[in-house]
């Protein structure tokens, strides 16, 4: 059998699974709604819900978790089998960090009171900040390129 024959079977589990842990989740919190009297999940008390909510969290976590492993294993050993393909995946490497280190550059750190009362420290307010550059950043620069590659093909017509 083929392994993405295989891969097409774990991928349907995987799926069905989620679908009935998410039935369950949501009849189950339903159930805490009606037993409080509530409208809306979101009024209920922060730990009612969780004993609904974990499986379907674990769940998330190890398909999270298998993804990443799959993703460096394939990555690996398609460069391992492409030497060649180092350089390029080291230049969008250091570019990408030059990016962040841009943002992080230009962002701002300030204490922000949360809602809950917490407080942002201005550490993790400067690493939203540099997270949000980067976002608009790389998200200009691929809205350019679709744009420049929309007129390229128009030219070419």
């Amino acid at each position: 059998m083929k392994i993405s024959k295989i891969l097409s079977y774990v991928v349907l589990g995987v799926g069905i699974l989620g679908a009935i842990l998410w039935y369950v989740m949501s009849s189950s919190i339903s159930d805490l709604m009606v037993q409080n009297g509530v409208s809306e999940a979101r009024e209920l008390a922060l730990g009612e819900a969780e004993p609904a909510v974990t499986p379907l969290y674990a769940l998330t976590l190890v398909i999270f978790v298998v993804t990443l492993i799959a993703t460096l294993i394939t990555v690996f050993s398609t460069l391992a089998k492409n030497p060649s393909g180092l350089k390029n995946t080291a230049i969008g490497i250091v570019a990408f960090l030059v990016i962040v280190g841009i943002g992080f550059a230009m962002a701002n750190g300030v204490e922000t009171p949360m809602k809950d009362g917490e407080v942002l420290s201005a550490s993790g307010s400067k690493w939203v900040g540099a997270g949000l550059y980067t976002f608009y950043f790389l998200a200009a620069v691929a809205v350019g390129l679709m744009f420049l590659s929309g007129i390229k093909k128009l030219i070419g017509k």
